[in-house]
């Protein structure tokens, strides 16, 4: 008897064992972002942080040679960046220049649902930038006047 009852014992010890190790590392793993960013207007809104910074690093920053800080503006008494703030007018260009990206893709390029990040993109914003904020061949006051993309 005794040893039925340590027989028992122990397995429940193991099952036990095994249930807090399976909710511990399930507690540890990554989980689905869904509104973790605010006023993401063209980006998907379950875009993952992973996804973010390879989009904010290659596209923005490497294609336009530009820091978060040309985009994004300051909190109001620091020296943190708002990420969501609407302040700088750059976000609203870098909406814009998104939006005809994705524009000329699917009109010229025939990409089915053209999302920026997106390796099928064949026309990003390297493409004209060539890692400048204004592509080398465009004066500034002549890309406020590129409607003719729009």
């Amino acid at each position: 008897m005794k040893t039925i009852l340590q027989q028992v014992n122990r397995k429940l010890i193991v099952i036990a064992s095994l249930v807090i190790l399976i909710i511990s590392v399930a507690g540890t793993l990554p989980t689905r972002q869904n509104g973790l960013y605010k006023n993401l207007k063209i980006l998907p809104q379950d875009i993952t942080k992973e996804a973010l910074d390879k989009i904010m690093d290659v596209e923005f920053s490497g294609g336009l040679g530009v820091k978060c800080n040309y985009c994004h503006a300051k909190e109001q008494g620091t020296d943190s960046l708002d990420f969501a703030s609407d302040a700088n007018t750059k976000k609203d260009e870098a909406r814009d220049m998104m939006n005809i990206t994705m524009k000329i893709n699917s009109q010229n390029f025939e990409v089915k649902q053209p999302l920026i990040g997106d390796p099928g993109m064949v026309i990003t914003c390297y493409t004209c930038h060539r890692g400048n904020y204004y592509p080398e061949q465009m004066k500034k006051d002549s890309v406020a006047n590129i409607n003719w993309l729009k």
